[in-house]
């Protein structure tokens, strides 16, 4: 009977002894008032046996409220800025000018808020606008995962502003660089630990996207492919937390209604697979097109500017001026609405509009933010996506009308499936729309189409929509915070000055000779002076030892010159990039200036240091990395 009181005791005598510490280290203590929480929260935790996750998952559960409330915002200020603007007169466009003088300013609508876009990153940000999601990427890979404290707010009001008056861009991205740089913040603001940062900006990235799409599942996996790359279940959970908290939010607002308007579709027949694949191949081609065109259009914008000695806050609005000019002919270019959407998916808007809009769609995204304007790839990439299954699905229900569905099915596969090839991202793209649609019948097509235009728009074109602009300011990226792990080694950390090594005069007997009285099957040739010259490998000296044909010759007769090397200045990951694409299980190291042999990095030792290090890293993340 007393059980229930016994316990209550036991709690108050550890909670009274917690404000007892608390009151005599408050009196001592000299450091930030940040640490002085930390480790307040450290003593409080341990006085009532919690796991010292917790407290972080209540981080995560607030930051999802902030990202969701911001989400809400971003999305009612788009709302009534298109509704002022272009409230009656979007349906008519360019016809509206034969008998209303309203038509003549739709083109000065996108160059007037891309004005205002450019002054406001002139005077008020006074930096360059960054390239959205790369910049994310970017944070996570090299930075720790910290952004700007006042990023978000930034990124929201341009956004707002290009997007509502008329831009190209999406908003879906743009809302999940300013949760990641809401969640950013708030680490920053509590002193995290570079983990805890790069997770919490995981959190708030996931907590956007799944509030604008009302999407958790792809909320997480979006920051877990794309941002993070970090499969964890440290990582995994407070994401969770904190899309889930982010759609609840933006659903009490919003509405639980799809983003887009979707009838029913299921497979009608398995022949319809070699269809899909088709327009996934279709898809992933035109995921290259769009990357190409756009950031040629961006590269344009910028040789113009500094060329003709532009005012940089002049070029969003020439980019705005040029979109309106495009839209008012073609509404359904316009970044705030996705009507085109949903008529294409439901099989009634005409094949002649979805032609412009394919084919002008990656147009329009460059000339509004590639000139500097603020929006994001991911709507753009999906309307140009269902206006390419729209038109392949009618012809081939056309040709193939008994073992084919109508063509808002295929609208809706190759809208998933042509952001799955900008994006690089299939998982991401697949969950999202299982989660918009909530058919499952439909989810084998789009994982087909998508996977497959994720694989063709690899092979055609080495880079994604993010991976493009990172690789032009020197940041390689691949596997999110893993990268990086390796990233932040030198090759001299795993390089070894013991092997065996000939000069370019040795016989090749006696090189044959230490070939049958070692395991090793690469050696070294040098000239005397300690030049790297090449390799010698058994396999191909097989032919060689088979023959007897070794007789009279010396090692640069028999090394291969034309090998992989590395330099003193290296890291660890462009060790392991050759090692994976190469048959060589042991690269020179090189001096940078001189050119001379310093050691070799075998694969095995490098890849076994490698998850050495990154067990380490793992390690760390348990014992250092509580609030």
């Amino acid at each position: 009977m007393n059980y229930p009181f016994n316990i209550l005791n036991r709690w108050s005598r550890k909670v009274l002894a917690f404000f007892f510490l608390l009151f005599r280290r408050s009196r001592y203590f000299k450091g930030t008032p940040q640490k002085f929480f930390h480790q307040t929260l450290d003593n409080l935790l341990l006085q009532l046996n919690l796991n010292q996750d917790i407290p972080f998952l209540f981080v995560a559960v607030f930051v999802g409220i902030a990202v969701g409330y911001v989400a809400v915002v971003f999305h009612d200020a788009i709302a009534f800025l298109s509704d002022v603007f272009f409230a009656g007169v979007i349906e008519e466009g360019a016809l509206l000018m034969l008998d209303d003088w309203r038509g003549w300013l739709l083109p000065f609508i996108p160059a007037f808020g891309g004005l205002l876009v450019g002054l406001y990153n002139m005077y008020i940000v006074r930096t360059r606008p960054g390239h959205g999601l790369a910049s994310v990427i970017k944070a996570v890979a090299q930075n720790d995962g910290i952004l700007s404290r006042h990023l978000w707010f930034h990124r929201t009001i341009t956004s707002v502003l290009s997007i509502g008056t008329g831009g190209g861009g999406g908003r879906e991205a743009p809302i999940a660089q300013v949760g990641a740089a809401l969640g950013s913040s708030v680490a920053q603001a509590l002193k995290f630990s570079a983990d805890r940062t790069r997770t919490l900006l995981g959190c708030g990235a996931a907590a956007g996207l799944a509030a604008v799409f009302n999407a958790p599942l792809g909320g997480v996996m979006f920051a877990i492919e794309v941002i993070l790359g970090d499969f964890s279940v440290r990582t995994f959970s407070p994401i969770v937390i904190a899309a889930v908290i982010g759609t609840v939010v933006s659903r009490s607002y919003l509405g639980n209604s799809s983003t887009f308007q979707l009838p029913d579709y299921t497979l009608v027949s398995n022949y319809e697979l070699v269809f899909y694949f088709a327009l996934g191949v279709l898809a992933g081609l035109s995921a290259v097109m769009f990357i190409k065109v756009y950031y040629r259009i961006e590269e344009w914008f910028t040789g113009v500017q500094k060329e003709r000695g532009l005012p940089i806050w002049a070029m969003p609005a020439i980019g705005g001026l040029l979109t309106g000019v495009i839209c008012m002919w073609l509404p359904g270019l316009y970044g705030f609405s996705y009507d085109v959407i949903d008529t294409a998916v439901g099989g009634t808007e005409s094949l002649l509009n979805m032609l412009g809009i394919y084919l002008l769609k990656p147009v329009v995204a460059g000339l509004s933010v590639g000139s500097g304007g603020s929006g994001g790839m991911f709507a753009p990439a999906m309307k140009m996506g269902a206006m390419l299954g729209g038109m392949f699905g009618s012809l081939m229900h056309f040709l193939f009308p008994a073992i084919t569905a109508a063509s808002g099915a295929y609208a809706l596969v190759g809208m998933g499936a042509l952001t799955a090839g900008i994006m690089r991202a299939p998982l991401t793209v697949i969950l999202i729309l299982f989660e918009i649609t909530g058919k499952y019948e439909i989810v084998l097509p789009i994982m087909f189409a998508a996977v497959t235009a994720a694989l063709i728009a690899r092979l055609a074109y080495s880079y994604s929509m993010e991976t493009y602009v990172l690789e032009k300011e020197g940041v390689r990226v691949g596997y999110g915070i893993a990268l990086s792990v390796a990233e932040n080694i030198s090759v001299l950390d795993v390089m070894k000055t013991s092997f065996i090594k000939f000069t370019d005069v040795t016989s090749a007997a006696s090189v044959v000779d230490v070939f049958h009285h070692t395991p090793e099957s690469n050696f070294l040739v040098t000239t005397a002076d300690n030049d790297f010259v090449g390799i010698i490998r058994l396999d191909e000296m097989s032919i060689l030892l088979k023959e007897g044909m070794f007789m009279g010759l010396i090692a640069a007769d028999i090394v291969k010159k034309e090998v992989p090397v590395l330099y003193d200045t290296s890291r660890l990951d462009e060790a392991l990039k050759i090692f994976e694409i190469s048959d060589y299980d042991i690269l020179p190291v090189l001096s940078r200036k001189s050119s001379r042999l310093l050691g070799v990095v075998r694969q095995e030792e490098a890849f076994s240091y490698y998850r050495k290090q990154m067990n380490l890293y793992g390690s760390d993340r348990a014992v250092q990395d509580s609030p």
